[in-house]
């Protein structure tokens, strides 16, 4: 299903589309990790505080970067009404099948549509700026593959330019060997595959607990207004980190 709105092209349609994929925010169905310390309400609310973040640092890179064409790959199909306010965005649904087949679908629509490739990315990773979907965006119109990987293995962002889908088969998706297995598929391959330092990606009650102590202190009034309405949902100071889970499963963009 390809819902396409009118979008800004640069004049040589070289575009890369920068994908969000998302989920629509309904209980139960996001932010699951979250559940032993906070209800399906609390766990849908972070997540769409974290869904319109994402957005909008999206539609702020789009705004300075004319090579950037805004996609959301929506998740579950039927949920287009969920997402009508956002009209800069070019909507897919995202079809059946793991997250492999869900972005190779998405690419193989995109670049037919003279995009030069897709960079993803989900919506657990507040900590990612403008300058990390810009570097991907750069690194995808010269055809190279780019990768900001994640703690746990996984990683938060990848840049996938025509042709490089390879980095996205096989892969063993929620483990930590996802970043492993596609930095091996793009060697294997002979695909160039630059990485930027990893970035947290906020899957469970501490990560949640160690993110909002990191952004208290930030100079920015976006990650200072995060603090303030995370606080907020999760009621602090009576809510407090239990670090006894040490298993990590790795996330990538969307899971």
């Amino acid at each position: 299903m390809y819902h396409h709105q009118s979008v800004n092209r640069c004049p040589d349609e070289q575009s890369v589309a920068l994908v969000l994929v998302a989920k629509q925010a309904v209980p139960g169905r996001v932010k699951t990790r979250l559940l032993p310390h906070v209800s399906a309400n609390v766990a849908a609310a972070i997540f769409n505080l974290f869904l319109q973040r994402a957005r909008h640092l999206c539609e702020r890179a789009a705004s300075d970067n004319h090579y950037i064409q805004l996609v959301l790959l929506f998740d579950p199909p039927n949920s287009i009404d969920a997402w009508s306010s956002w009209t800069r965005w070019i909507k897919l649904a995202q079809p059946d099948g793991d997250l492999g087949d869900r972005l190779r679908s998405a690419q193989a629509i995109l670049t037919k549509n003279h995009t030069e490739g897709c960079v993803f990315l989900g919506a657990d990773a507040p900590e990612l700026t403008t300058d990390h979907l810009n570097w991907a965006v750069d690194q995808v119109r010269q055809s190279i593959c780019a990768m900001v990987p994640s703690y746990d293995g996984g990683y938060v962002l990848i840049g996938v330019p025509r042709g490089g889908q390879v980095l996205l088969d096989d892969i063993a998706w929620s483990t930590s060997q996802v970043a492993a297995q596609s930095r091996q598929a793009a060697a294997h391959n002979g695909i160039a595959l630059v990485e930027l330092p990893p970035v947290a990606d906020i899957d469970h009650h501490d990560d949640l607990i160690q993110l909002i102590g990191r952004l208290r202190n930030s100079s920015s009034h976006v990650d200072r207004l995060l603090v303030e309405e995370l606080t907020g949902v999760l009621q602090l100071p009576a809510c407090r980190s239990n670090a006894s889970d040490t298993t990590r499963a790795s996330s990538s963009p969307g899971e």
